[in-house]
């Protein structure tokens, strides 16, 4: 499993920074092939985005999510990977 995550005009907590990680590799438990993840966390005024391409195998994933908080936002961008991988293995 290898995530990578970068943050864009944003000083990143080590806080949040292991909140991401303990998420998406949540994800690995549906997949057969390592997960290999690229999350960018920014910030847009108020608005706090999460977006995340991931790719496992020959399978490749992508969600974008924005809300008010941070961790609201890595949820949500979660629970979209999670439908889009089960939606992808039947």
């Amino acid at each position: 499993m290898n995530i990578a995550i970068s943050f864009r005009h944003i000083d990143g907590t080590e806080a949040v920074k292991s909140y991401a990680l303990e998420k998406i590799g949540k994800l690995q438990r549906y997949l057969r092939s390592p997960l290999t993840a690229q999350v960018t966390l920014s910030v847009e005024g108020l608005d706090h985005s999460a977006e995340v391409r991931m790719s496992s195998g020959g399978t490749h994933f992508h969600g974008s999510e924005r809300s008010e908080d941070m961790y609201a936002s890595i949820d949500l961008v979660h629970d979209k990977l999670e439908r889009q991988i089960r939606g992808a293995k039947g």
